[in-house]
């Protein structure tokens, strides 16, 4: 069945890629605010503990995390939506997409756990960017979709 076929699952996609960029602003106003405004302390025993030790410390941190988790969430279950629809265009943007908030996590893990290291932070920043122009292609391709059924329809 074509996804043009399926006007729930393109709602859906479209939803969930909504709640995904609502949620990155929201995530990006968190990490500038932590860049600019929290004095993260160096710490010299790294790793885990220095990962636990800001988890404990630092409410904006924990903030951080835990919407980084729900970006993910909303990311897997875009790619899960995107699968069922059988677009392949929205297969790989929804793909590239989590890849990409798998990055992003990934380099803000390592940013807390190496002493800070910019590269991390700006991975982390790169890995965000990638990831918002996936899901603004996947809405473009949505659009586009749906604009074929208004046509289809005349």
């Amino acid at each position: 069945m074509k996804v043009m076929d399926r006007p729930q699952i393109i709602r859906s996609l479209k939803v969930h890629a909504f709640v995904f960029l609502g949620l990155i602003l929201v995530q990006f106003w968190l990490g500038m605010t932590i860049n600019l405004e929290v004095s993260l302390p160096t710490l010299s025993y790294g790793g885990f503990s220095a990962l636990i030790f800001y988890l404990a410390h630092f409410w904006l941190v924990i903030s951080h995390a835990i919407i980084a988790i729900v970006i993910l969430a909303v990311s897997a279950k875009f790619l899960m939506i995107s699968l069922k629809s059988g677009s392949r265009a929205l297969v790989v943007t929804g793909s590239l997409g989590l890849a990409a908030v798998l990055g992003a996590i990934y380099n803000g893990v390592a940013f807390l756990t190496s002493d800070q290291f910019f590269g991390n932070s700006i991975g982390m920043a790169m890995s965000a960017i990638s990831a918002v122009v996936a899901y603004a292609v996947s809405l473009y391709y949505i659009g586009s979709i749906q604009s074929e059924n208004v046509a289809m329809r005349i």
